[in-house]
């Protein structure tokens, strides 16, 4: 799928209205799209999922210490790097744990970060989240 002619708006709306498509064939549950302020996001039989894409490189946190909103309990990321796109499903509480133990190792071999010591920011690496690849289960509280 060529998305490189659309905004990176433009790349979440495609990736949100995908993943409740998949949603709902793969967990054959009710699902919605819901558009807020600079994201997109899913209700996935009644949870609260974030939607996050990318289409080069790794899936972008731009600040390790709080990943997700509050409220969100599922995770979807949204891989358009293959020719046809991937989504990895994720426990909210196992994403924030794992990328703030990740973020902890980086610091820690790092000390500073060299152009901003400020930064939070955190790629996220297909292997990283590979155990998820398809695992619409836990949008639906089924045992993964």
């Amino acid at each position: 799928m060529d998305l490189s002619t659309l905004n990176n708006d433009q790349v979440h709306a495609v990736a949100a209205h995908l993943a409740v498509a998949e949603a709902i064939v793969r967990t054959r549950r009710p699902a919605e799209v819901i558009s807020e302020a600079r994201r997109y996001r899913l209700r996935l039989n009644s949870k609260l999922a974030q939607v996050t894409a990318r289409r080069t490189g790794e899936w972008q946190v731009s600040d390790a210490t709080r990943p997700l909103l509050d409220d969100t309990e599922v995770l979807v990321l949204v891989d358009f790097i293959p020719q046809h796109a991937e989504f990895y499903v994720i426990p909210a509480g196992w994403f924030h744990a794992d990328v703030e133990q990740r973020y902890a190792t980086f610091m820690t071999r790092v000390g500073t970060r060299p152009r901003n010591p400020d930064s939070k920011h955190h790629g996220v690496h297909t292997s990283d989240v590979a155990e998820w690849r398809g695992s619409w289960g836990v949008a639906v509280g089924e045992a993964v």
